[in-house]
This record gives structure tokens, C-alpha cells and sequence, in this order.
């Protein structure tokens, strides 16, 4: 074997470090962005440190909150961003489900994926959406077609798209809309669906950024839930679901609420 090949295939140390600073140049804006995200994210977290002694006082308005608030955190955990008004037959739901994505899925199957096609419609239409949207949209077929592992593949690749141009225009509305609910809790007054919907979306989405943007060691078991580092890396192997794909794809269009809050469009 000639030196020349034997350089190529051996790059030895300086070629290593080279390509090991090109790795850490490329997912350089994606690390920024989560961290920049997470900036933009933290009020959440203070909010519901601040009302949850007002939760355990016992109002009737702050027992209401904190049902919500428990049924909130377990979409979250289960990584499901929402952002419409929940009645208090879906709150009952949630807390009354054995297994939340079992919940879900079935949630899904009755309303016969209209909700889900609604997101995609109104992600597909936004602003923020268009530099991705050849790859969203082939996304998108890939799950109509039942293509679930291709689809993930596909939105994760869009959300780190998305995510390097949400973390770019960082919004103050979301600490506007904090305060404004602080301030009525803070007064005993009573919230407006859209105010429910805007706590259960700053909450799940919160908790979703959480663990799906969590670091995680590959030498260790695949995470149960959806995670970038596993999935943007190609180790993942769980076989994934068409409850995966909804939830990337309400990851995605959380990312472009954060971005543009007054998109929301709440239903009472």
C-alpha cells in the first residue's frame, strides 16, 4: 500500500482533531440554539414555582389550576406539546389514564387524525416553516405513508432547522403572557380559556424541550421517549410509532408558537 492511501484512510491525529472541530462547527448553532431556547423557556419554570405554594393554600381557583397543572405535567412528560383549551372532561382523561400515550393514541383514532392534519396545515402555511419546507413535506408524506422511523428522521432534521431560526428572534411575549396570568392569579381572578391553553402550552413544551434535548450517553439504553442526540446521530433503533411523528410534529409547531405567539389559535 502506497503512503498516499494509507494517509487517506489514516488521517493520524491532526486529521482527527480536524474532522472532530468540523463535527463540533456543524452542530455548533443547534447546541446555541437549545441553550438559547432553554433562555427563553426559564420564566415557565419561575411561574410555576411561584404559584404552586398558591395551589397548596386551597382556593377553589387554585385547586382548579393545580388539576390542570397535573394533568399538564403528565402530557409534558410524555412528551406531548399542546396548545388549545382542555375541558375538564379531557383533564379528567389524562389523570384518569392508566398510560398516557395509550390515551393519546386513542384520542387521535377518534378524532380520526383532523387535529394532527390541522398542524400540519398550519405549519405548512407559516413563515417560519418555508426554508424547510421541502424536506417537512416529504416528512410528512413519509408518515401519511407509515413511514414512522423516516418521518422522525425527517422532523427532527427540520425542528434543528427551525430551531437555529426561532433561537435567533427570541421573543419577550412570553414573559408578557406569564406576567398577565401572574398578576389575575395573584388577584383570585379567574382565567380565560386562553389563558388555561397558554399554561398548558408553556408547560408542555417546556417539559418536552426537556427531555427530548437532554444529553444522553449512547453507552447506555436507548431513552424510552423521543431524544435528538439518539435520533440526529443515528443511533436510535426503538422502532417508531405514528404517535412519534404527532409529536415531532407538535414539537415543530411549538417551536414557530414560541416564535410568533400570537399565531395561537385557541378553540374553547
Amino acid at each position: 500500500m502506497n503512503n498516499q492511501n494509507s494517509d487517506w484512510i489514516f488521517p493520524g491525529i491532526s486529521g482527527l482533531y480536524e474532522t472532530l472541530s468540523y463535527v463540533r462547527e456543524m452542530i455548533r448553532p443547534i447546541t446555541e440554539g437549545l441553550h438559547q431556547l432553554r433562555e427563553i423557556l426559564r420564566p415557565i419554570a419561575l411561574f410555576v414555582e411561584e404559584i404552586q405554594p398558591k395551589i397548596v393554600a386551597g382556593s377553589q381557583l387554585m385547586l382548579e389550576i393545580g388539576q390542570r397543572l397535573k394533568a399538564i405535567e403528565r402530557l409534558g412528560d410524555a412528551q406531548y406539546v399542546c396548545w388549545d383549551y382542555m375541558s375538564q372532561e379531557f383533564v379528567e382523561d389524562v389523570l384518569a389514564a392508566p398510560n398516557v400515550n395509550s390515551f393519546l393514541r386513542q384520542y387521535m383514532i377518534r378524532d380520526r387524525f383532523k387535529k394532527v392534519e390541522d398542524t400540519i396545515s398550519k405549519t405548512a402555511s407559516s413563515t417560519q416553516i418555508t426554508p424547510f419546507a421541502r424536506l417537512y413535506l416529504q416528512s410528512v408524506e413519509a408518515f401519511r405513508e407509515k413511514k414512522n422511523d423516516l418521518a422522525v428522521v425527517g422532523f427532527t432534521a427540520v425542528f434543528d432547522g427551525l430551531l437555529s431560526v426561532v433561537s435567533e428572534n427570541s421573543t419577550h411575549k412570553l414573559k408578557y403572557r406569564i406576567k398577565v396570568i401572574k398578576d389575575k392569579l395573584n388577584n383570585e381572578k379567574a382565567l380565560s380559556h386562553e389563558e388555561y391553553a397558554m399554561i398548558a402550552f408553556m408547560m408542555t413544551f417546556d417539559k418536552t424541550m426537556d427531555s427530548f434535548s437532554a444529553d444522553s450517553d449512547f453507552k447506555n439504553k436507548e431513552p424510552k421517549g423521543l431524544n435528538r442526540h439518539w435520533i440526529a446521530h443515528g443511533r436510535t433503533l426503538r422502532k417508531k410509532t405514528k404517535l412519534d411523528c404527532v409529536k415531532m410534529l407538535n414539537m415543530i409547531y411549538g417551536l414557530i408558537l414560541v416564535s410568533n405567539l400570537e399565531l395561537i389559535n385557541h378553540r374553547s
